[in-house]
């Protein structure tokens, strides 16, 4: 048997790969012909098939032809779609070369620029984290993870910090070289200085040698003025006239002499005075340099503090709007999980949370018990709509109070009739004597609702209700709408029991009967046949009213 259903499943699965081929080679084939939109979901529907079938180069063509074709259509969320198909083979080609996870990287970037699907955006930034981190690329890497983690609701971590103000190294660094020329400007005026303190020198050294060559002179005289004395008339006359002429030579060469030394001293004061002019100067222009210097980094901290006070403010708001994003969201989350806990049991909804999917469960025991009201249809027609569905609402509203109060599952409501069930999710071994205390109540609400509303004249809502015990299989049906089900041949009996019930009466069958038989008084009242069972002993429950 094991080897004919392996074989059958085997033909399936053959016919089924045959289909898709066929079907694939038709959109090739038909692909040319086709324009706009239309072409467009081809090309994306072909290009998900060759992923699939691990032929990426296929994938990224037609994946390539169908964002030119959505570009021209300026369609940008199909230009989305497909550049992140185009994206994710063009990630598979690459094999580790940094030309092909580049394109890729900047095909799924793209993508999100086109789109505002997040979805879309969550798949496209967790590639764009994983191929950032294969290139190291570790701040591309971590912006990625910084939105990846908003769009999902988390706590995100901080985006990387930018490399330094460039404007500021840049002016730092000119002010610095500005700085370095003073420098150099004033050890080249020292130097100048030195020079011309070396040139004063040699000019005081050369006016001291004047001064003794004239001290000599001096002496000299008074050595000729006493030669003089001694000498005769006609030698005091030719030495006279000699002495005339010497003297006059002498002269000239003195006022010779002094001339040159009074041009020397005057030169000296005047490279002297230079030379302070220049240091002045030179005084001026450090004094000048410095003070711009002092100002450009005055500057330089006023634009950093500026921009580091913008860039506080800027994180101050995003951080606001992304902490209220992330309340809108943790709201939007509670109130989705509450929707869900109202359409299926807790424990159904978690493990649909978790995994995607809900097992299928199968109970040896569980209680089922159906309600449904006597002629509802006639009270329809005494009553407005609004009228019919406010009392309709009202009482099941009110059973849903007593099967929590009792830890029952109500199961679903079809048209008046209201079924619940004890024992699923959750197995409970009391849950029979729980469902038949949930029963009594519910017909004890319905007496006393009943006889508020024969006072004001209104038509009344009397219920019968059937209660079966035995085993069962329950699920989650549905792929847009979840429904929790349950189904077997208790739930056929139960509903037998309803339907041979009598109104404001609890009916129960004998698989029911024994295991309560201790806490309830109960009346036998025979059998009734069921559906794939045969023929059922059922009971009454009786309670003091």
């Amino acid at each position: 048997m094991r080897i004919t259903c392996s074989l059958i499943f085997s033909f399936l699965f053959s016919l089924l790969c045959f289909a898709q081929k066929e079907k694939i080679q038709l959109l090739e084939s038909t692909l040319s012909q086709k324009e706009g939109v239309e072409f467009v979901n081809d090309a994306m529907a072909l290009a998900s098939y060759y992923y699939a079938e691990e032929l990426y180069d296929m994938a990224g063509r037609r994946a390539q032809d169908a964002y030119l074709q959505a570009k021209d259509l300026k369609q940008k969320n199909l230009m989305a779609l497909s550049l992140n198909w185009r994206g994710k083979s063009i990630e598979k080609l690459a094999n580790g070369r940094r030309a092909f996870l580049n394109r890729a990287y900047k095909s799924f970037e793209l993508s999100n620029k086109n789109t505002s699907d997040n979805v879309l955006r969550i798949e496209n930034f967790t590639h764009m984290k994983a191929i950032a981190e294969l290139m190291n690329r570790p701040k591309d890497a971590q912006k990625a993870a910084h939105y990846l983690a908003t769009l999902k609701g988390e706590p995100p971590p901080p985006l990387p910090e930018e490399s330094g103000i460039t404007l500021f190294k840049t002016k730092k660094k000119k002010a610095m070289e500005e700085y370095r020329k003073v420098q150099a400007e004033k050890l080249n005026l020292a130097k100048e200085k030195e020079s011309l303190t070396e040139e004063l020198s040699e000019m005081n050294i050369a006016q001291e040698a004047l001064r003794e060559q004239q001290e000599t002179l001096i002496d000299l005289l008074a050595v000729k003025e006493t030669e003089i004395v001694n000498m005769s008339e006609e030698q005091m006359k030719q030495q006279l006239l000699l002495s005339e002429q010497e003297r006059l030579l002498d002269s000239l060469t003195f006022v010779s002499l002094l001339d040159s030394l009074e041009l020397a001293q005057t030169e000296m004061q005047v490279k002297q005075k230079n030379m302070e002019l220049r240091e002045q100067k030179a005084k001026l222009e450090l004094q000048t340099s410095q003070r711009n210097l002092f100002l450009s980094l005055a500057g330089l901290f006023v634009i950093a503090a500026l921009g580091l006070l913008h860039r506080n403010r800027v994180m101050k708001g995003h951080n606001a709007v992304l902490a209220e994003k992330n309340a809108i969201i943790e709201k939007e989350r509670a109130r989705s999980e509450d929707l869900l806990l109202n359409i299926l049991p807790s424990a159904i909804a978690e493990e649909l949370k978790k995994s995607g999917v809900a097992a299928t469960q199968h109970y040896e025991t569980a209680t089922v018990m159906f309600v449904d009201f006597k002629g509802f249809s006639k009270i329809s027609k005494q009553i407005s709509p609004q009228k019919l569905v406010a009392d309709l609402d009202h009482a099941f509203k009110s059973f849903d109070a007593i099967i929590e109060k009792y830890g029952l599952e109500k199961i679903k409501t079809i048209g008046d009739a209201y079924m619940c069930a004890g024992g699923v999710p959750n197995e409970n071994q009391g849950q029979p004597i729980n469902v038949v205390k949930a029963a009594i109540d519910m017909q004890g609400f319905l007496e006393k609702w009943n006889t508020e509303k024969a006072r004001k004249k209104e038509p009344v809502f009397e219920a019968r209700i059937g209660i079966h015990t035995g085993p069962l299989v329950a699920g989650v049906v549905g792929s847009k709408k979840f429904a929790y089900d349950i189904w077997g041949d208790t739930v056929n009996v139960a509903s037998r029991m309803e339907t041979s019930c009598e109104p404001g009466k609890v009916n129960i069958s004998n698989s029911t009967f024994l295991r309560i038989q201790h806490d309830f008084n109960c009346e036998y009242r025979g059998k009734v046949p069921a559906k794939n069972v045969g023929e059922v002993e059922m009971y009454y429950v009786n309670w003091d009213n």
